[in-house]
């Protein structure tokens, strides 16, 4: 038996923002489940946690901690077993339990130093040292060289797993000596402090999360400047692809839905929470058209670009509903707001997010389109798949690890798929699926059908993280 700790800025369902928070909200009980492994994590008491998971916390105790040139800073560590897990929450009024939003308050170099700072000095106050810290993304990089440098008495090793490169913690190099200790090279990039290259530099070993990102952030258009980095590091770089707990996301369970369904009536599932979903939205569309779907954050990342290229195109020549749920820059926002009062008949967007809502839209759509221009792993085309929404994807990433492309000659595939991020061959490969869609029945229920007996579980994603684990003890 050996103890592992996640270090992380989200865990669902305390607290989310993006994919982080779902993976490490799944993974570590899923790899306790193995046996052999004790596993814990520790996450900071925002402010936005629900109020039904702060009531049930326990205090476990308090100390201060120096930062910077600032001494005394208070740290409350609180305590909330759910699951098969022991969670801790570190407390702090200040940086965590007065502000709304988790992130962009300006002094993230110094919230998240203090954070860090606060998850290694609550080990021996809590008697707990774990032999290995798992951290996630830049929130939580500086971890493996504060073990070495600071606390190398824990004798603890780490594992760095990179969510999106494209996100590193870049601040003043001054602001290492918040973290009190001597200036080494390893904080140091292109004259800055870069928590996320601290880490990679430091860490024992080195996750991401799809083979193919692993291989991608090793090049220049994909590794953001630290792809030479990447490249000296490749023997302790691992791409292992994210799950999906499918206790949340499976149509035939699925509590969020109208009508529950799974692979012999989905056609039956499709059309009646089809009819549901758009008398919640208040539309008028036609049940038995194909609806194509997009569940997103609205930013460059996810291919907005091509959409904005050709869709008032399909919208005019082609036979389909549109619905988009999704946040993000406020261009793309009004962008799909001139397109739902352009085509009032053909598409509905609703601007936020809505759990409920995405659940149902997994369950009333035909088409997931994702179009990234970079994605790491990506979990909607994942989610996608067990919901029989077939994929349109962009080759990359995890997109790639996920989504088999549609074989008309052997009739494989659980999707489809364009190689160059370019509108026309978005659309054309759209066009493509809408097409078999309409005019191929048995096509497209052999695509459902392998798209809803897919697996890509935690399960067998947990056993690559163990495997990884003992490699480093």
């Amino acid at each position: 038996m050996y103890n592992i700790l996640h270090v992380s800025a989200e865990v669902s369902p305390f607290v989310k923002i993006g994919g982080l928070a779902d993976v490490v909200g799944s993974l570590p009980g899923e790899i306790k489940r193995l046996r052999g492994t004790e596993i814990r994590v520790i996450l900071p008491l925002y402010k936005s946690i629900p109020d039904k998971y702060k009531k049930k916390m326990e205090d476990e105790l308090n100390f201060t901690i120096d930062l910077g040139d600032e001494t005394d800073i208070y740290v409350g560590i609180k305590s909330l077993k759910k699951g098969n897990i022991l969670y801790y929450f570190v407390d702090n009024e200040y940086y965590f339990g007065s502000r709304d939003n988790v992130y962009n308050y300006g002094d993230e170099s110094k919230r998240f130093a203090y954070f860090q700072l606060a998850v290694l000095e609550s080990l021996k106050h809590l008697n707990y040292i774990p032999e290995i810290v798992h951290v996630h993304d830049w929130h939580t990089a500086m971890i493996p060289l504060l073990l070495k440098r600071r606390y190398p008495e824990y004798k603890a090793k780490s594992v760095l797993t990179i969510h999106n490169l494209a996100y590193q913690g870049i601040f003043p190099l001054q602001d290492y000596k918040l973290f009190l200790i001597n200036y080494t090279p390893d904080f140091e990039f292109e004259g800055f402090l870069n928590f996320l290259k601290t880490g990679i530099t430091t860490a024992d070993l080195l996750t991401t999360v799809s083979d193919t990102y692993a291989n991608e952030i090793k090049t220049d258009y994909f590794g953001y400047g630290l792809q030479n980095l990447l490249k000296m590091r490749s023997t302790d770089l691992m791409g292992i692809v994210n799950g999906v707990d499918y206790k949340e996301f499976n149509p035939k369970t699925d509590k969020l839905l109208e009508y529950n369904f799974d692979v012999s009536n989905y056609e039956k599932g499709k059309i009646n929470n089809k009819k549901a979903l758009y008398k919640a939205l208040n539309i008028d569309f036609d049940p038995k058209k194909p609806l194509v779907s997009i569940i997103s954050r609205l930013v460059s990342q996810k291919g907005i670009d091509l959409i904005q290229r050709v869709f008032s195109e399909m919208l005019e020549m082609d036979d389909f509903k549109f619905v988009v749920l999704g946040s993000g820059e406020a261009s793309y926002e009004e962008y799909f707001r001139d397109l739902e009062e352009t085509y009032p008949n053909k598409v509905k967007v609703h601007i936020g997010y809505s759990n409920k809502l995405a659940h149902q839209i997994y369950a009333s759509s035909d088409i997931f389109l994702m179009p990234s221009k970079y994605e790491p792993c990506g979990l909607g085309q994942i989610i996608a798949l067990k919901y029989g929404s077939i994929p349109v994807v962009r080759e990359t990433g995890g997109l790639v690890d996920t989504i088999t492309p549609y074989n008309e000659f052997n009739s494989t595939g659980n999707g489809f798929s364009f190689t160059n991020f370019n509108a026309h061959d978005m659309m054309h490969v759209l066009r493509y699926a809408i097409h078999i869609y309409a005019h191929n029945k048995e096509a497209w229920n052999n695509i459902v059908k392998e798209a809803m007996t897919s697996d890509f579980s935690w399960k067998n994603s947990a056993k690559l993280y163990r495997k990884a684990y003992k490699k480093i003890l």
